[in-house]
């Protein structure tokens, strides 16, 4: 990420939902959480088309859910190869706590803040955790 305008976006692959978080510089930012739909492909794209996405990072966790990111991920991949004229370098990302984080972290928030989606969330600290090794 030589350029300052370029941005990463993180996945936190789920099979009802999808978090997405962005790089703003050296930091993750939650983005958005998108249905795990036939649209996921085209939204995705249509992302890293508008925020001028560099690189994905996929979190993967572990046991069966590790297999089905896997497959999400070779699925993009070939999306991304076959169907778009922009091609994002695509990255696995251990991200086996990334949840738990997320949960530890909300235990001070507001009720409504803890009991409501946190995928995007996820992908901020799969994309932070990246970014701390990386940079």
């Amino acid at each position: 990420m030589n350029n300052p305008e370029d941005s990463i976006l993180a996945i936190d692959f789920g099979t009802v939902r999808i978090g997405l978080a962005i790089s703003r510089f050296i930091l993750a930012e939650p983005l958005e959480i998108i249905p795990n739909d036939d649209s996921k492909f085209l939204k995705i794209r249509e992302i890293c088309e508008t925020n001028n996405i560099k690189k994905i990072i996929v979190g993967v966790s572990e046991n069966e859910m590790a297999r089905m990111t896997k497959v999400f991920a070779i699925e993009l991949e070939a999306e991304i190869k076959s169907k778009w004229e922009y091609k994002p370098e695509l990255e696995y990302m251990d991200e086996t706590l990334s949840s738990h984080t997320v949960h530890e972290r909300l235990k001070s928030a507001k009720k409504s803040k803890r009991n409501s989606n946190i995928d995007h969330y996820a992908a901020a600290v799969i994309l932070q955790d990246w970014l701390d090794e990386n940079y």
